[in-house]
């Protein structure tokens, strides 16, 4: 019972109970328990092996035969690992054990699925559940089935969840503009009913990233969803019945030979996939033309291996997932699927080298992925197609290329001008050489205000110090949104950054430059939310200043903070780096400015000619100082006698690392104990 108007007559009824009394209300909502207002409130969690096995023990051993209880303690021991610490399962599952006095009765309730032992006992255990499930909406109670097409221990992606059930038509909505978000209220209802569990969450928005579901609830989810949902994960039940099957999971090891009894599942839906066998591909993709969604997992095979022209016959297709593809190309049959919304691709390798030329007919895309597994995510060559942005519905375009030199061919910076419904991560790769201002501006990425995170990625040096003032006209010219959190940008190759729109990111958390030319940089000091500046491989930077903090002439005399919010400040391998001077020459400038209140981490690595370090250092709250590789600083911080050495003194964890060389030449660093 959600509704606070009808819980306040039974508040006002507890009011007037006995002085020193204690009231506890247990509820499997975390929305009830908001409701009930002032409290503390306490998050059970599940108990210890050892407790639920006394909890199973009292039960399933009463009156018992000591002996008995001795020949049938291994198998139990395993039974009760079936109850992952859930009190209930062990209380349940160990007065059903109590009639059970064989080995062979035993080893019977181990080896079968909870939903699936015709037994009446069992329904105790499923009735908090069955209460938490009629209490769900029918769009709810789809989306929490759906579940079972998963094997036990699967961690969950909210992402993964939300866009298969939008793909399945689970969704609720009046208007395609707000799908993502009724499924994502649909995920959050599922978790406050304890649905799911082993939730872990973004650091910076506190939005549940993964989760997992008690094998308990799995269980339930399968007697729910029994004869629409299988899972077929070992070669004992390949010759399953699943005629009637709307969602199979199938992973078999790839010597095995494939069922063709999953060909009688004509109305299957849903289609993972995983450690596929290349031979039978072919003739899988002429069967299932249902389907809505389809994960194929190629695994770690090694060799070249392209989809099927045949995709094209998934015309229902909605949801499609390409995990570890080896090959170079997606078909350009795949642009004919033209009810496609989601389309994730994981590369593995560095084969893949472009996308098809049609896909501007793919107009109902929503979200569309592209990740690579074990090689750099800043090498994105992957050349996209002309006409690229006609998917003006997309909400997630992760990474985009403007790679190419001919601009007969060359996807340009400006098919991103009408892609405004755009949100989260967007990483733009192949900036600089044929990228000019004019084309940046075109991008119009300040209209895309649901990005919070962006990724600037020039084209990567070639082995020499390369300068490109163009560099910083693009920069100026591609302005990100105002809302903007996070900023990354990587080859910058111009020896100055200050693009006009810098200081208007008010609500930027986050910054990283990568790799640059610069001489010197921005007045970042004057960013009021900044927490966390990485900076690594400016080569070229001697000093460092004022104009660093933010001051200018005509402010010295007012007050105020310099990187009010800083948490986390580092520096790597700036080659030149000599001097750090701060504001420490004018008195009375320091005495009205107030340097980096929140400071806890400063890291300095491979700054081999950096000599010292400002004096408002003393005031900070550092935590940690990191120095790695700074010859020079390092002996000047040495404990007592450096020179460095009362700026820093105050901070409690201090690691220092010099530069060591081997006797094969290789330079390694040792770290110092504070």
């Amino acid at each position: 019972m959600e509704d606070s108007t009808m819980w306040e007559p039974f508040k006002v009824a507890l009011k007037y109970v006995a002085q020193g009394s204690r009231i506890i209300v247990t509820t499997r909502k975390s929305r009830v328990a908001e409701i009930m207002g002032r409290g503390s409130m306490i998050n059970l969690e599940v108990l210890s092996k050892e407790d639920c096995w006394l909890v199973f023990k009292e039960i399933a051993f009463f009156n018992r035969d000591p002996r008995q209880c001795e020949q049938l303690e291994g198998l139990s021991r395993q039974i009760v690992e079936k109850c992952k610490g859930l009190p209930l399962a062990a209380k349940t599952i160990g007065s059903l054990m109590e009639f059970k006095r064989s080995i062979e009765e035993c080893r019977r309730v181990l080896d079968s699925n909870l939903w699936e032992l015709e037994v009446g006992e069992i329904k105790s255990l499923y009735a908090p559940l069955l209460l938490s499930y009629y209490d769900l909406s029918s769009p709810l109670r789809r989306c929490f089935s759906f579940c079972a097409v998963f094997p036990k221990d699967y961690v969950f992606s909210r992402g993964e969840l939300v866009f298969m059930w939008m793909a399945q038509g689970y969704i609720n909505s009046k208007t395609d503009t707000e799908m993502e978000v009724i499924a994502r209220e649909y995920f959050e209802n599922l978790a406050i009913r304890s649905f799911f569990q082993d939730f872990k969450k973004d650091k910076n928005d506190g939005q549940i990233i993964t989760c997992k579901m008690h094998d308990i609830v799995h269980d339930f989810a399968q007697l729910m969803s029994k004869g629409v949902c299988f899972t077929i994960n070992s070669n004992i039940r390949l010759e399953i019945d699943c005629k009637t099957a709307h969602h199979l999971e199938l992973e078999i090891p790839k010597e095995a030979q494939f069922p063709e009894s999953i060909y009688s599942a004509k109305s299957l839906r849903t289609l993972i996939l995983v450690n596929r066998n290349d031979d039978m591909l072919s003739t899988l993709f002429q069967h299932f033309r249902c389907l809505r969604i389809l994960t194929l997992d190629f695994g770690f095979g090694g060799t070249v291996w392209n989809l099927p022209d045949a995709v094209e016959n998934f015309i229902h297709l909605r949801y499609l997932e390409l995990v570890n593809y080896c090959g170079d190309a997606l078909p350009e049959t795949i642009c004919n699927l033209c009810n496609l919304q989601i389309l994730k691709i994981i590369i593995h390798g560095d084969r893949f080298q472009k996308l098809p030329q049609g896909m501007s007919k793919l107009i109902n895309l929503r979200h569309f992925n592209l990740d690579f597994q074990f090689y750099s995510f800043e090498r994105n060559n992957v050349k996209f197609p002309r006409g690229f942005g006609r998917l003006t519905s997309l909400r997630t375009l992760r990474s985009f290329s403007v790679n190419g030199k001919d601009d007969g061919e060359r996807c340009k910076l400006g098919e991103l001008k009408n892609l405004n419904h755009l949100q989260g991560t967007l990483a733009i790769f192949g900036l600089g050489d044929e990228v000019d201002e004019c084309e940046a501006m075109n991008a119009q990425l300040k209209e895309k205000i649901n990005l919070h995170t962006l990724m600037l990625i020039f084209r990567e040096w070639d082995g020499e110090e390369t300068i490109r003032e163009k560099d910083a006209l693009v920069l100026n010219a591609l302005e990100p949104p105002p809302n903007l959190e996070y900023l990354r940008i990587e080859y910058y190759k111009a020896q100055i950054m200050f693009p006009n729109w810098m200081m208007s990111l008010t609500n930027l958390k986050e910054l990283r430059i990568w790799d640059s030319s610069l001489e010197c940089l921005p007045p970042l000091g004057k960013l009021p939310f900044l927490k966390s500046l990485d900076m690594v491989d400016i080569r070229r930077l001697k000093k460092l200043g004022a104009e660093f903090m933010g001051i200018e002439e005509s402010e010295k005399k007012e007050k105020g903070d310099i990187f009010p919010n800083l948490i986390s400040l580092e520096f790597g391998c700036f080659d030149n780096w000599e001097e750090w001077n701060g504001i420490e020459e004018e008195e009375d400038c320091i005495r009205r400015f107030t340097i980096m209140p929140r400071l806890q981490n400063l890291t300095f690595h491979y700054c081999f000619k950096l000599k010292s370090l400002p004096n408002f250092l003393r005031t900070t709250p550092l935590q940690k100082l990191e120095i790695g590789a700074c010859p020079i600083l390092k002996e000047h911080c040495k404990r007592g006698t450096g020179k460095e050495w009362p700026k820093i003194s105050h901070i409690p964890n201090i690691e220092i690392a010099g530069i060591y060389v081997r006797r094969d030449g290789r330079e390694y660093d040792e770290a110092e104990p504070k």
